[in-house]
């Protein structure tokens, strides 16, 4: 008996230990999110890698650089209420009580903040092929055309 109690004790502990873990991992990547400094440092090698296949000229990197920058200040309030929604769902889906309507209308909400990032992905990349000839535009489509996800050159890179 004494035994079993000292397992079963054992056992509330490693998992107590694993939720703690998990728990402190999702705290961390959403601490990593839109604007922390991991995103920004991605984003700086995914522009320099892009900057490179496209063979783009100093004046060229400059004027993508100031379009993603100028970008930043339009995007950051996007972000925040995009985030501070989430927060709201996730509190909503782990409520002891679950409230359908809320859940509908807290996902019609971030559905349209979405919409608006997106909207603004469409412009910014817009601002940028525009910069680019007709050989870069080329192989900015190859790229694209590789995979979703493979290279997103309309977000916001840091300097």
């Amino acid at each position: 008996m004494l035994q079993k109690r000292k397992n079963m004790a054992k056992i509330v502990i490693i998992f107590c230990i694993s939720a703690l873990t998990a728990l402190a991992a999702v705290a961390q990547a959403d601490n990593r999110g839109w604007d922390g400094e991991h995103f920004e440092k991605n984003q700086q090698h995914n522009f320099k890698k892009i900057a490179k296949k496209l063979g783009l000229t100093d004046a060229q990197k400059t004027q993508a650089k100031t379009i993603f920058q100028d970008n930043k200040e339009v995007v950051k309030p996007i972000i925040t209420s995009l985030r501070s929604e989430q927060v709201i769902l996730r509190s909503l889906i782990n409520a002891d009580t679950i409230d359908v309507a809320a859940i509908r209308s807290e996902t019609a909400k971030i559905s349209g903040i979405q919409a608006e990032m997106n909207i603004n992905r469409a412009k910014v990349g817009a601002q940028f092929r525009a910069i680019l000839t007709p050989e870069q535009l080329t192989i900015l489509k190859t790229l694209h055309n590789k995979g979703p996800h493979k290279v997103d050159v309309t977000t916001n890179p840091a300097e």
